[in-house]
């Protein structure tokens, strides 16, 4: 039940912030005192955050609802998570500390990284003790 809540919560958090890319770049660039410059970067933008979160979040739900995808769906958000936190690291390392509104976002990269793999892990243990027992 805590597996398929949390990937339900990340699913919908995932596809917002896929809808407000698509919709509009700036909208959450603003947030964080960013915006775009041009069409090139307003096009990546919806590309990666827009689209391919969308895909993520729809993932991420079906996790939730298909049992047989709940581990896979956790072991992808782990590795989606923890992909923009070592982004997010190695931005600050080559070009320094953004700002520090955009830090949030990085802790929660790695919390949500950090108990996807806990859920994985946990996940994979019950699997095992049911083939043992003959379920």
């Amino acid at each position: 039940m805590i597996s398929r809540l949390f990937l339900a919560l990340n699913a919908i958090a995932t596809g917002l912030i896929a809808l407000a890319y698509l919709y509009d770049p700036n909208l959450l660039l603003a947030r964080y005192g960013l915006e775009t410059g041009s069409p090139g970067m307003d096009n990546m933008l919806r590309s990666t955050y827009g689209g391919l979160y969308l895909v993520l979040a729809a993932l991420f739900a079906t996790g939730v609802f298909v049992a047989k995808r709940r581990r896979d769906a956790l072991i992808f958000l782990l590795l989606f998570m923890g992909g923009n936190a070592i982004g997010r690291t190695a931005s600050i390392v080559f070009a320094g500390m953004p700002p520090q509104s955009i830090m949030p976002l990085l802790a929660y990269e790695v919390v949500v990284a950090v108990v996807a793999g806990i859920l994985a892990v946990r996940s994979q243990s019950r699997d095992k003790q049911g083939v043992q027992s003959g379920q």
